[in-house]
């Protein structure tokens, strides 16, 4: 065994107390030296379901999917989950999935402890003998190696020099020598208006160096992390796979994306209800979809948005929600057959994202799980069928995408489209933004420019938005024969 992280759906806090005080539980503690009992209470009331001390809490003394980072032998750090149950009671109205990536990294730190026999705890002399400076110069030579991103790699180290520096200043840690050398540094930055400011930061010499020089000929977009549209070759071989292997559910949801340049958690969030309603009810060639907060479908940052649906998709998720696949899905979930379940479920009825309502630890009873469920099913799909069939496909037995990589698709061929039909800068422009909700103008300019200034991916063929338009109609047509 190895160290994990394992998430319990709700996580009641507790304080000692003594044993004569009313509701206190007695727990033991067994000890190869002998065994010992305390007495808790739990934090939050249970007549009022108010905290017991004076402290306001987002959530009275209760965490739902808290994040526990277990050691190799199954018992949890003690340090490490008192440092998130910390920065959780800090925020007001926390994310937990954030949480959760922050006990990956530090469940990755203490595997490389575990693999190499290092104390944590134990700072000697020699400067790279310490823990800290081991596991920077491990990070280096894994993001030289490719085996893990610059971006990745000054996170997870970044999390590390986080926790030391908690340990250090809330939980009276004094390591015997200094774990990092620290220095400040000045950063100039735009906010949203374009604005320019200027913070001073705290640095440290275990920082990965991930600054790179702007590539002209880089394929890739920042738009919510490095995505990279495909090439009209790479879109088609997509969906002759996606034909091939005739999988209804991931067809739609890969086309959901392909087409509206929504994100994973928008995509697998919505409803049955969504498409209820006949597609000739609506007027124009497209649907418009509202979606983030009081709609019951996920978004980014729980920002509000709208999609925009081409009706001829539209009309395919009305047949599929309304079909007895659909329907047998719905009756085996939680709750049975009804139009506010997820639209796309799996075989077993469950959902393949979770949304912020279902998270609730007030509309939830308490469990105990490995993870969240955020669409892994959709990229164990994409990595186990779809990409294997797109490497033949393409003869390139190396090929990678992501599903995010599908938002940035959309975006460049809907700037194809403008360009096409001789759509003027500044219109486009402000097209792209409603789009895609880009907040900043910068993020819709990249789209923009990528065909201008980056020459590696196709020329923009005539007629490719009806050939796309084509390609997803016979792809539709082969799954649901299938």
């Amino acid at each position: 065994m190895t160290a994990r992280r394992t998430t319990i759906w709700q996580l009641p806090l507790t304080e000692v107390v003594d044993r004569d005080t009313p509701g206190a539980t007695p727990v033991s503690i067994t000890t190869p030296e002998g065994g010992t009992i305390y007495h808790t209470v739990p934090l939050a009331d249970p007549d009022t379901g108010k905290r017991r001390d004076t402290r306001p809490k987002w959530i009275a003394g209760t965490f739902p999917l808290f994040p526990v980072v277990r050691l190799a032998d199954g018992a949890p750090w003690a340090e490490a989950n008192l440092w998130l149950i910390d920065m959780i009671e800090s925020k007001s109205s926390p994310n937990m999935l954030t949480f959760a990536s922050i006990a990956d990294d530090l469940v990755a730190f203490r595997r490389y402890l575990d693999d190499e026999g290092i104390d944590w705890l134990v700072f000697p002399v020699n400067k790279r003998q310490r823990p800290t400076y081991r596991y920077s110069g491990s990070i280096k030579l894994a993001v030289q190696a490719g085996e893990l991103s610059p971006g990745v790699a000054r996170r997870r180290m970044g999390t590390v020099v986080r926790f030391y520096r908690w340990m250090m200043t809330e939980a009276g840690f004094r390591p015997t020598n200094a774990p990092w050398v620290e220095s400040d540094r000045f950063i100039e930055f735009k906010d949203q208006k374009g604005f320019s400011s200027v913070i001073e930061v705290k640095t440290t010499d275990l920082s990965i160096s991930g600054r790179r020089a702007e590539d002209p000929w880089d394929d890739h977009i920042q738009d919510g992390g490095r995505l990279r549209p495909l090439p009209s070759a790479e879109q088609s071989a997509l969906l002759e796979s996606l034909a091939t292997l005739g999988n209804i559910e991931m067809t739609l949801v890969h086309l959901f994306a392909l087409l509206t340049g929504a994100r994973i958690q928008t995509v697998l969030t919505v409803r049955a209800k969504h498409v209820m309603r006949k597609p000739d009810g609506f007027h124009g060639d497209d649907i418009r979809l509202a979606c983030g907060p009081g709609t019951g479908i996920d978004t980014k940052g729980g920002v509000k948005g709208v999609l925009h649906v081409p009706r001829g998709f539209y009309e395919r998720l009305y047949i599929y929600v309304h079909s007895d696949r659909a329907r047998k899905r719905r009756q085996m979930a939680d709750g049975g057959d009804h139009f506010d379940q997820a639209l796309f479920l799996s075989h077993r009825g469950a959902p393949l994202y979770e949304d912020r309502a279902s998270r609730d630890p007030l509309t939830s009873g308490p469990r105990v799980r490995r993870h969240v469920k955020t669409g892994q099913a959709v990229r164990q799909f994409i990595r186990d069928e779809l990409l294997p069939m797109m490497r033949v496909r393409l003869d390139n037995p190396r090929y990678e995408f992501s599903f995010h990589d599908l938002r940035a698709t959309f975006g460049l061929n809907m700037v194809d489209a403008m360009t096409a039909n001789g759509t003027k800068y500044t219109r486009a422009l402000d097209q792209l933004r409603q789009l895609m909700w880009h907040v900043r103008p910068s993020t819709s300019e990249a789209y923009l420019g990528f065909r201008e200034n980056r020459k590696l991916f196709d020329a923009v063929q005539d007629g490719w938005g009806a050939h796309l338009s084509t390609l997803v109609t016979r792809t539709l047509d082969t799954v649901e024969a299938a």
